[in-house]
Parts: C-alpha cells; structure tokens; sequence
C-alpha cells in the first residue's frame, strides 16, 4: 500500500545534520536581507596575496574578525563569485544577532538536510515521530502498567486509582530505553534483547520529502524571568507554512505469520497521532497562556482550527521539539524528573524569545497516491 504522507507545517522546522557552518564560511548582506554561503577553499584560492593574509590573521583572531573581512569584501564588491555555493534569505532577527555579536560569539549556523534539489525533512525524523505516538497508543489501548521491576520491563494490573502507564527505573539508559520499546510494540526477544527483524515498524516505509526552501533564521531560549534572552541559536530553517510530500509505504503482510511483532495500520496510525500530539499540543498551551507567549497561542488556535477535519493529523517534527513531545512525559508519574513541566521553550523567528514561534508543529494529511 502506497500513500502520500502531506505535511504543512504551522512552524518553523529545523532538523539537525550534526553540522555547523562557521563565521568563515558566510557572509551576510544586510541590504538583501540574505546570506551567501561560501566555499572557503574557494575563497582562499580566489583571493591575492595580500588579501588572503589579511583574512587568514583575522580568522585566527576569532568570528568576528573572519566576518569583518568577509564583509568588507562584499561591501567593496571585491567577494569572488566562484566562492559563493548559495545565497539564502534571512530573518531580520538572524541578521540582527550577527550585526550585534561580541567578540565571543562564535556565529556558527547549523544548516538542513540538503539533496541535489535543496533542503528536504528526512523520512527517519518523522517515522521517529510515529513511532512515538504510536508507542502511547499502545500503552493507552492495553491499559495496563509497564514498570521496570526484577531487571526488566514487566506488564501489570492498573489500580484504580492509578494514572500512570509507566513506572520507569531512577536513572534510565539507552539499553533500558529499547527495551521498552521492545516490550510495549511485542518484539523484545527471549534473550531480553529487542528483535530488529521484528520490530512492527520495519513494515513502516517513509521516503524523504520533497525539497523545500531554507530560511536563516535565530532561535531563541524563552525563559519565564527573561533569563535566557541572550542565548541565540542561528539556525537554518523552513518557513512556517512549508509543505512537503512523503511516499508512505505500509507492507501489511510483514504483520502476518512470521513476520513483525504486529501490525501499524495507516488509519490507526492517524488516530493515534491525534490523540498523542493533540494532547502535547494541549499542554503547551496551557503554559504559553500562563505566560502570555501570543505567537505560540496563534500556532495552537491554528492547529485546533485545523483539527475539526478528521482526516487531519497534528505532528511534532525536528530540533526544539521538546521532552514532552519525544518522552511519552503525559504516561508519567506527576512526581517524575521527566514528567515535570519544562521551565524553558525554544522559539524562532524573533529577537525577544517571547515573540517567537514553537518549533516544529505540522499538520498532515494521509492521501492515494495514483
């Protein structure tokens, strides 16, 4: 079975590559309000002599100096064109924090994935998004409590007067975490192990989407007492309103005989992304009302408005999602570390973390693919 996965997001998204791109490979040009991302090896073979020793002295001085050269190259149009990879638009508040920057700034941006045909979601980051609301499906469907006891994950009997589904061990690891994985979808093995070859999500095939436009943009930390206001994270991003199209591919048959642990069917799935994100969404919110922060209550109005249709799904991609988002918090004890409401919120698009946006809040939409 072959659908179309359709995403348009309600806020910026970004998705970390594990890379950064210094103060020396870009420069921005704030009449254009945009950035041009150079090639440094380029530049360096482009440049005389002279110029080359000037700029290689105030690399080694820090960003700032790297950027002050860069920038007078462009101003005097001295900038060669065979070191420019691409030119990106900027937010005025990402070209703000590198106008304004200390001598400590480090002005290193992280970039998006990147095809031959430009930025793209990859399909792993939103299957990772899948598989956690369908994880949360599971444990509400079963009804019953996984805790860790003698050494391992073991169901029991909900009390009455129980809300949470799960009772994790004080200090969880990795190893821990797959095994829960394992037990809560059925494909931990005799050897207390999870089975890969079982997992239910190995039926599950999400392609990369479509390519979209990136957009600079700052990242802000907000803090109720303005504490983190200073904290910037440049960062490349999409643009609120983006859309993308994945190919959704469900192999129902692994689900039989010998095959995965269980099955994930498409219509479930979306079911399950309703109830799962929409409550996340539902628990933000109360704290962006607590705190006034307007931007966020647009996106939560919108994704609500959204939700009338019941063919819509909501979804929390990428960088900033949160730990409420990734870590099943809502299953918690209320007296756990990780169910505990987070102080700070991440948020793009401004130079006062305040007036920022949530990150990473998608509709979707599953569709024939003909």
């Amino acid at each position: 079975m072959i659908k179309g996965w359709h995403l348009e997001l309600l806020s910026p998204v970004h998705v970390g590559t594990g890379e950064a791109y210094p103060a020396y490979a870009y420069v921005p040009d704030f009449e254009g309000k945009r950035v041009h991302l150079l090639d440094p090896s380029a530049l360096l073979l482009a440049l005389s002599p002279e110029r080359r020793e000037a700029f290689l002295r105030r690399v080694a001085e820090g960003p700032k100096g790297a950027q002050d050269v860069l920038r007078s190259l462009l101003k005097e149009g001295q900038l060669p064109p065979e070191a420019i990879r691409r030119t990106l638009p900027a937010s005025a508040a990402f070209l703000a924090t590198i106008q304004k920057a200390s001598e400590a700034s480090e002005l290193e941006y992280r970039p998006l994935p990147y095809s031959p045909l430009g930025p793209y979601l990859p399909g792993s980051s939103v299957k990772g998004a899948l598989r956690t609301a369908w994880l949360y499906w599971k444990l509400v469907q079963r009804g019953e409590v996984v805790e860790w006891r003698g050494g391992g994950w073991q169901f029991r009997s909900r009390r009455e007067d129980e809300e949470a589904l799960i009772r994790p061990p004080q200090n969880v690891d990795l190893r821990q975490n797959l095994a829960f994985e394992a037990v809560v979808l059925g494909h931990l093995s005799s050897k207390g192990m999870p089975d890969l070859y079982r997992d239910p999500f190995r039926a599950v095939r999400l392609t990369d989407s479509s390519p979209g436009e990136g957009f600079l943009n700052r990242i802000g930390v907000f803090h109720p007492q303005g504490k983190m206001d200073d904290v910037a994270i440049l960062a490349e991003t999409f643009r609120k309103g983006s859309r993308f199209t994945l190919l959704f591919r469900y192999h129902g048959g692994l689900a039989q005989g010998r095959g995965v642990a269980g099955p994930v069917p498409p219509k479930e799935l979306v079911r399950a992304l309703r109830e799962y994100y929409g409550k996340v969404a539902e628990w933000e919110r109360a704290y962006a009302q607590d705190h006034d922060l307007k931007r966020a209550l647009e996106v939560y109005d919108d994704l609500e408005a959204r939700l009338q249709d019941p063919g819509v799904f909501p979804i929390r991609i990428g960088f900033g999602s949160g730990r409420l988002a990734l870590r099943l918090a809502l299953l918690l004890p209320e007296d756990s570390p990780e169910a505990q409401d987070p102080t700070t919120r991440k948020t793009a698009g401004a130079k006062a973390p305040r007036d920022g946006y949530p990150l990473g809040w998608a509709v979707g939409r599953l569709v024939e693919v003909r």
